[in-house]
């Protein structure tokens, strides 16, 4: 920890002006002078005895057996020799970059000051990168088919869509102009978490606990634990017919695409008082126990493998608070915010609500089957009863038929189809 931090980028300074043209004659007279001041030196060092030799130093007494230090600055190189690439990049631009924290985690730095546009990196990691990864894959399958149709995605849906209800479409990468943050900001309605501890995501990936050490890959190493994101990408807008008459106060928004997308911060701050186990490193590589051979004392000693004396066998535990150390002492150390580019995925079929007012109605597609509570049921019969245009004394004959019988959305706007008519879904 001792060692000093790489020296931050300095600007260019301006050329400096050109010299004026010397003076010929003045510069006559000075070569005279330096010609005799030389000579005069010369004459006086002829006439000068030579010192006496310093006598020799004692030669060193190599330790043979000390243990070679280790500095946290030399875990980039480590994680490279572990074929962690990306993650070794991610590490030394945090060591590169000025102090920059957040004290509670938001994007709002320890002067109270919103991260500069620099703290932002866009071009480390890729989306397609992450997928490469299985745990990535499946989460990515998950938010796309699943976690994107939950009520509390629908509900944050729906109170999104409703300033732009009065259009035909919307088109978001139109109003963001490709800006990673502005599309979080405005579009983001839905995510799934990949990976927690290190020790977790270790486990993860073996899918197995055979092993008592086992190495982290470059997708735990860049990222540790991060969010997938799905944004508002596409949205068609209709009028609503109920019966063949249009609703005025309706209109249907119909989501037919997504951005999916990583965000994360880059930090080593603790989301707990207990400073978060990152392995056990050395300059050769590290090696992470899974959780069958974890222990409050283990994640706190070094381990050897090998000779001590010899560089890169001792491994030093390594904690978030290691990093918070170094970061105090050299005043350096800029966390960031890392974004993928955002890859723009279909839905089909599309996630369909009702827009009345200044409020979200409900999703009418993509519905089979009972909600998982009483909340979510009703907001689908609601839904039915806006589908039909159903007034009190119908939605209320629809209720007793349909009560306790565990019917989904298609179930129950079918049945309220054979008791009153036809509507429009």
């Amino acid at each position: 920890m001792d060692k000093e931090p790489p020296p931050l980028p300095v600007p260019k300074a301006p050329p400096a002006p050109k010299p004026p043209p010397p003076d010929r004659t003045l510069n006559t007279i000075n070569g005279i002078l330096n010609g005799l001041e030389a000579l005069g030196r010369f004459k006086k060092w002829l006439d000068t005895p030579d010192p006496p030799k310093p006598p020799k130093a004692p030669p060193v007494k190599k330790d043979y057996m000390a243990v070679p230090p280790f500095d946290i600055q030399e875990i980039p190189g480590a994680m490279r020799k572990e074929h962690m690439p990306v993650g070794a990049k991610l590490m030394e631009r945090w060591f590169n970059g000025r102090l920059n924290y957040s004290p509670d985690g938001s994007e709002v730095n320890q002067d109270g000051k919103p991260f500069a546009p620099d703290m932002y990196e866009t071009g480390a990691v890729t989306l397609d990168w992450v997928l490469k990864f299985g745990r990535a894959k499946e989460a990515c399958d998950y938010l796309v088919n699943i976690a994107i149709r939950s009520p509390e995605a629908i509900d944050a849906l729906g109170n999104m869509l409703v300033p732009y209800k009065g259009m035909s479409g919307l088109y978001t990468d139109h109003i963001v102009k490709k800006d990673p943050r502005e599309l979080h900001r405005l579009f983001q309605f839905a995510s799934v978490r990949v990976g927690g501890t290190l020790a977790d995501s270790v486990a993860l990936q073996l899918r197995t606990q055979t092993q008592n050490f086992n190495r982290p890959d470059d997708l735990t190493g860049a990222l540790g634990s991060f969010n997938l994101y799905a944004a508002v990408g596409h949205v068609r807008f209709s009028a609503n017919f109920v019966n063949g008459e249009r609703m005025s106060d309706t209109r249907i928004a119909e989501l037919t695409g997504i951005w999916v997308y990583v965000k994360d911060n880059y930090t080593f701050s603790d989301a707990s008082n207990a400073a978060q186990y990152l392995g056990h490193w050395s300059n050769g590589g590290v090696i992470v126990p899974v959780h069958g051979a974890m222990s409050a004392s283990y994640v706190q000693s070094p381990v050897t493998i090998g000779s001590p004396t010899s560089k890169g066998n001792v491994h030093y535990p390594i904690h978030n608070s290691d990093f918070q150390q170094w970061a105090q002492k050299h005043k350096r150390g800029g966390d960031f915010v890392v974004y993928t580019d955002h890859r723009f995925v279909p839905i089909n079929p599309p996630i369909q609500l009702y827009l009345r007012g200044d409020v979200a109605g409900e999703q009418v597609a993509g519905s089979e089957g009972t909600p998982g509570n009483n909340q979510a049921q009703n907001k689908q019969f609601k839904a039915v009863v806006r589908a039909l245009g159903l007034d009190k004394y119908q939605a209320r004959q629809l209720h007793e038929e349909i009560s306790k019988q565990g019917l989904g959305y298609h179930e129950m706007l079918q049945r309220g189809q054979d008791m009153f008519g036809d509507g429009n879904d």
